[in-house]
C-alpha cells in the first residue's frame, strides 16, 4: 500500500472490494466485540425470528467498509470522520459482499471528501448504503534519488555547473539549461554520462517565457517529469550608480529571477503535485541579508523580488508536498569574477568571519540538502552559505 496524494484524488472516481462472509469471522467479531446476541451466533434461533440464518454483525460490514476506506479509496493516511448508515436487509454467512466506494465531494482546502458506500450481497441486493467523511492527512512522499528528475537553469559553468554534478552523482538525470555557451553545457553532459549517468543539455534563454517554456518541454519530453527546479541563471552582474542605472538594467535581472522562473514553475507543477513531491530552490545572494554592495541595486532587487515569489509559492505548495527554499550564498570565485583583482579577492575573504571565501562545491551541497527527502519538512527557508557573513 502507498498513499495516495490528494490531488491525484477525482469526483467520481470508485472502487470497489468483494470478500465472502465466514462463521470464523462472524464467531471472532462476536468474542471481539461481545455482542453474542443468538441472532448472530444461533441458526435455529435466526430461523425462528424469520431470517434464513444466523444474520452477519451490521458492523462487521463496518469493519469490512474501513479496509476498503483505509487501504484503497481513498486509502493509507485516510482519517474516518463520520458515516451515515442505513441497513436494508441481513447479511448472511458464505454471502459474498461486493464493497463499493465514490467520490462525490472533495475539499483540498480541508484536504476532506464525502464518499457514497454501498455494500450489495451476490444476489446484488443492498445491504448497506451511507455516507462517509474522512480527511486525508499530511504525509511526506519520499522519491530515489534514481527516480528523479532536476533541472538546473544557467547549469553549463560555475555554481551551477557544481549543482549539476552534485544531483548527478546522487543519481539524478539532470537537465543542464544554458543560453550561449554550447559547448561547456556539453561538457558537463558528457562528464555526467562518462559516470554512468543521465543528463541533457538544453539551450533556452531564461529571460523569456517562451524559454522558460521551451525549457520545460524539452525536459518533459524527455523524461517524462521534473522533480526539482534549480533556478541559477543569472545575466551579468554590472555595477552601476543608481543614478545611472536604467530601467532595462533592472529588468534584465527581473525576467530571469521572476519571469523565467515563474513560467518554469507553472508548468512543471501539475506533476509534482499529482507525485506530492517537489521541490525548487533558489539561488540568491547574502548581499540581500544586510548593507548590499554600492552599484547594485538592480541585481539586490531582482533577487529580492525572486524571494518574495519563494516565499508565497512555499506557503501554497506545502499542503502538495511541494517544497520551496533558497541558497544565498556570499562571493564565490567562479568566473564571474575573473576580472577581480588580487587584493579584491583577499579583501573580500578578510570581511568575511571565516576568513576565506565559499566554494561552489559548498553552496551545490546546500542545494543537494533541500532537494533531497530529508528536507520535506522544510520550505520558505533562505540558507546563506556565506561563512558567517550574515546571521
Amino acid at each position: 500500500m502507498s498513499a495516495r496524494p490528494f490531488a491525484q484524488l477525482r469526483v467520481g472516481e470508485v472502487a470497489g472490494w468483494s470478500h465472502v462472509l465466514t462463521d470464523e469471522e462472524v464467531d471472532a467479531f462476536a468474542a471481539l466485540s461481545g455482542d453474542d446476541n443468538p441472532l448472530h451466533l444461533d441458526d435455529d434461533f435466526a430461523r425462528r425470528q424469520g431470517f434464513r440464518g444466523r444474520v452477519v454483525h451490521g458492523m462487521l460490514l463496518g469493519a469490512f467498509l474501513s479496509r476498503v476506506l483505509g487501504t484503497i479509496l481513498p486509502g493509507p493516511g485516510v482519517l474516518w470522520l463520520s458515516q451515515t448508515i442505513r441497513w436494508s436487509q441481513a447479511a448472511y454467512v458464505q454471502d459474498r459482499i461486493e464493497i463499493g466506494v465514490e467520490i462525490k465531494h472533495l475539499s483540498p482546502a480541508l484536504r476532506t471528501m464525502v464518499l457514497a458506500t454501498t455494500i450489495h450481497n451476490h444476489r446484488k441486493e443492498l445491504l448497506l448504503s451511507g455516507e462517509a467523511k474522512v480527511m486525508m492527512l499530511g504525509q511526506q512522499a519520499s522519491v530515489p534519488w534514481s527516480e528523479t528528475v532536476a533541472v538546473v537553469t544557467g547549469g553549463s559553468r560555475g555554481i551551477g555547473a557544481a549543482i549539476v554534478r552534485a544531483l548527478a552523482e546522487k543519481g539524478a538525470r539532470v537537465v543542464v539549461n544554458y543560453r550561449q555557451d554550447a559547448e561547456a553545457a556539453d561538457a558537463v553532459v558528457a562528464a555526467i554520462k562518462s559516470a554512468g549517468g543521465d543528463g541533457l543539455a538544453v539551450r533556452a534563454d531564461m529571460a523569456s517565457a517562451d524559454g522558460a517554456d521551451a525549457l520545460a518541454d524539452a525536459a518533459l519530453d524527455a523524461f517524462g517529469r521534473v522533480d526539482i527546479v534549480v533556478n541559477n541563471a543569472s545575466p551579468p552582474i554590472v555595477r552601476k550608480p543608481f543614478e545611472e542605472l536604467r530601467w532595462e538594467d533592472v529588468d534584465a535581472y527581473a525576467s530571469i529571477y521572476l519571469r523565467g522562473a515563474f513560467t518554469l514553475a507553472q508548468r512543471v507543477l501539475p506533476g509534482m503535485k499529482e507525485r506530492a513531491f517537489g521541490r525548487f530552490i533558489h539561488v540568491l545572494t547574502s548581499a540581500m541579508w544586510g548593507t548590499p554592495p554600492p552599484g547594485t541595486s538592480g541585481y539586490v532587487a531582482g533577487k529580492s523580488a525572486a524571494w518574495g515569489l519563494a516565499r508565497g509559492m512555499a506557503v501554497e505548495l506545502a499542503p502538495y508536498g511541494v517544497t520551496v527554499n533558497a541558497v544565498s550564498p556570499s562571493a564565490v570565485m567562479t568566473d564571474q569574477w575573473d576580472g577581480a583583482s588580487d587584493a579584491r579577492r583577499r579583501a573580500l575573504a578578510m570581511a568575511v568571519p571565516a576568513r576565506r571565501l565559499a566554494g561552489a562545491d559548498e553552496v551545490a551541497s546546500t542545494v543537494l540538502f533541500l532537494a533531497g527527502s530529508e528536507a520535506g519538512y522544510i520550505t520558505g527557508a533562505n540558507l546563506p552559505v556565506a561563512g558567517g557573513e550574515v546571521m
